[in-house]
């Protein structure tokens, strides 16, 4: 059942519907959903579907021309020369007929890293030929890198062709829930933490069981959907995935500067950079600095996009021998269960953070922010380090946050303690009104709820508001 993409689909149906030559490039990592949002909108329209393989040109170009013929019900054709004789042919034969034709090269890196000079063919027939016509052409591709690099930057040779591009991303926590209509809020926001917005993964999620049971027969058993699910998608992008799962690993158990990663793994920290680089053109991991630090700043810490990445590689991956003996109860309650708590803290906060941004589109907040991120340096007078959950800016207002993923309720001593880190934040700073900001699991005690009553700087909210319930 197709759910949750009805926004890209609705906009893709209105660019088939100029009857104008398209190249729309759409991007993103591995099973968020690309293609299931293609092969819908191809659904009862002309199209040809091309996925690329991990071959050499010469195959990938027969088994396009094999489709080609197939559509057109032609036989006994010899494959074309080219991929521009190819394209030419599929052009030629769209303009004697009165509607688009859609032409969809899945997994395009594939073909385009074999066979560099396809990108200038491709401007070649653009500008030559194809603009003229109805095809819409569809590039899609997993490797960010290559896509956002070769195909969509400035020195691409496809650089002002396109007509339109996508970035697509998983759900967000909202989205999600659309999955997890069953479960109770906090129930929601585990499972969340743990699968992710990706579809594939949310729709093996057994509403008639426990969190634990789906969580233990999903990751833990050897049979699980997920149990092998990080180690295939990191074979299909890179030829030594030891070193790149063990830096995952790392991130995963709290190692989150460069020499922590390096101490970790045991490997060199330049080694340990340029395989992190790699996975951040995947999309597996991103690369942070306190708000309002330059990119370049020396404060960098890393962490890991996918909520399933980071679950698995923090509890399946180092507990794989007790795993492969069935024991899996033994994990869930030796391993997993004490440590979850901590586990949905940092979870926590990226729903929190994902909830501000959309409160912020909506308007809701004191102030338009036009940054957010977290915020993390060194109080002069305690010669200590402290960090704030979340930081937002607009201009010189700032919200700051914090959030609490706890079986207690929080109290007014959070708030206090926030404003302490305010302090230290606002001190370099030009600050025109700070508010505060409180996420808590378990709801507030009353003096915290009779301030935030008179003061009008501090905003609370429960994760039943986070869900909109």
């Amino acid at each position: 059942m197709f759910r949750g993409r009805e926004k890209e689909l609705s906009e893709l149906n209105r660019l088939y519907t100029q009857n104008l030559f398209q190249l729309f490039i759409l991007y993103g990592r591995r099973r968020v959903g690309k293609t299931t949002l293609l092969k819908e909108f191809c659904r009862g329209k002309p199209h040809i579907f091309y996925s690329a393989e991990q071959s050499n040109n010469k195959l990938n170009l027969e088994k396009f021309s094999a489709q080609i013929f197939q559509y057109y019900n032609e036989k006994n054709l010899e494959a074309f020369s080219s991929w521009e004789n190819a394209i030419r042919y599929v052009d030629d034969k769209q303009k004697a007929e009165e509607e688009p034709l859609i032409l969809v090269f899945d997994e395009f890196p594939y073909i385009a890293n074999i066979n560099p000079a396809l990108l200038s063919i491709l401007q070649h027939l653009i500008d030559h030929q194809l603009k003229d016509g109805k095809l819409f052409l569809i590039l899609c591709g997993s490797y960010m890198g290559f896509m956002e690099k070769e195909v969509l930057s400035s020195k691409s040779p496809l650089f002002g062709r396109r007509t339109a591009q996508l970035h697509m991303k998983p759900f967000d926590y909202r989205m999600s829930m659309e999955f997890l209509k069953d479960f109770s809020p906090e129930e929601k926001l585990i499972l969340y933490s743990v699968f992710g917005g990706t579809a594939m993964y949310l729709q093996q999620i057994d509403s008639h069981r426990t969190v634990q049971e789906n969580i233990q027969n999903l990751f833990l058993k050897p049979m699980g959907y997920l149990y092998e699910e990080p180690l295939l998608l990191m074979r299909q992008e890179v030829q030594e995935p030891g070193v790149y799962c063990a830096i995952i690993e790392a991130i995963a158990k709290g190692a989150v500067k460069s020499s922590e990663i390096s101490a970790k793994t045991g490997e060199d920290a330049a080694k340990c950079l340029k395989y992190i680089a790699t996975m951040r053109e995947l999309g597996i991991l991103y690369r942070e600095v306190p708000l309002e630090e330059k990119e370049t700043a020396r404060k960098t810490q890393y962490g890991i996009c996918d909520p399933m990445f980071r679950f698995w590689y923090r509890y399946v991956a180092p507990n794989k021998t007790l795993l492969e003996t069935d024991a899996y109860n033994i994990v869930w309650k030796r391993k997993i269960e004490p440590d979850l708590n901590h586990y949905m803290g940092h979870a926590f906060e990226i729903i929190c953070k994902e909830y501000l941004m959309y409160q912020n589109s909506l308007g809701n907040l004191p102030f338009l922010f036009t940054e957010i991120g977290r915020w993390w340096g060194t109080d002069p007078q305690e010669r200590k380090e402290v960090e704030i959950d979340l930081a937002a800016k607009g201009e010189n207002d700032y919200l700051l946050g914090e959030c609490k993923w706890r079986n207690e309720l929080t109290d007014y001593s959070v708030f206090m303690e926030l404003k302490k880190k305010g302090d230290v934040f606002s001190k370099k700073r030009k600050c025109n009104e700070i508010w505060y900001i409180l996420f808590s699991k378990s709801g507030f005690t009353e003096t915290l709820l009779e301030e935030a009553r008179e003061n009008q700087h501090l905003i609370l909210v429960t994760i039943e508001e986070i869900l909109g319930n």
